[in-house]
């Protein structure tokens, strides 16, 4: 799945897998409905809620955080919390072999959580990591590449930490209200 934002006047667009997005959205979903009647009706407390919803917000970032984001100079790769960025010439070339591969220009290969191996990928032959594979892989051929192509490969990861916590927000605040009201 192919998406796009705009950031600052640059296109964003971002690739999700997604079979490895609706199933754990939808688990999220479930379980945050299951959490909304835990701290309306649950009389011994508030815990099993908050831990009911914490379990919503790991399908989340299992399954919408964990994507891979790119613009016309850089490409970013989120599993989970951590963010690891990189420009566009430092990477080398994108491949399909036990899941989808970025490979560095210096040997290093990063990996995506979503679009990782698995046996009945080996079977299929990675079909939705195929399509991953051609679009970061025409844009790659398409990319800006500021800078010359040597020297070192510049790989920045991070902690991503804004959209977790705006849907631990968003997840929790109307638990509160609900426990609140319903005493």
């Amino acid at each position: 799945m192919l998406e796009g934002s705009r950031e600052k006047g640059v296109r964003t667009e971002v690739v999700r897998r997604l079979s490895f997005t609706w199933f754990p959205m939808a688990a999220a979903v479930v379980f945050y409905a299951i959490a909304m009647a835990l701290a309306a009706f649950e009389q011994d407390g508030f815990a099993p809620a908050m831990v009911v919803a914490a379990f919503t917000l790991f399908f989340w970032l299992m399954g919408w955080n964990s994507a891979i984001r790119f613009t016309t100079t850089h490409l970013s790769l989120t599993n989970v919390l951590v963010t690891s960025e990189v420009a566009w010439k430092d990477v080398a070339r994108v491949t399909v072999d036990d899941g989808l591969s970025i490979h560095l220009r210096d040997g290093r290969t990063l990996g995506s959580i979503a679009f990782g191996g698995s046996l009945i990928g080996v079977f299929t032959k990675y079909p939705t990591h195929q399509r991953a594979c051609r679009i970061l892989s025409e844009a790659h051929l398409n990319a800006v590449r500021e800078g010359r192509d040597t020297g070192p490969v510049h790989l920045r990861s991070s902690l991503e930490w804004r959209r977790p916590l705006v849907a631990a927000v968003v997840l929790y605040v109307p638990l509160l209200v609900i426990r609140a009201l319903s005493g």
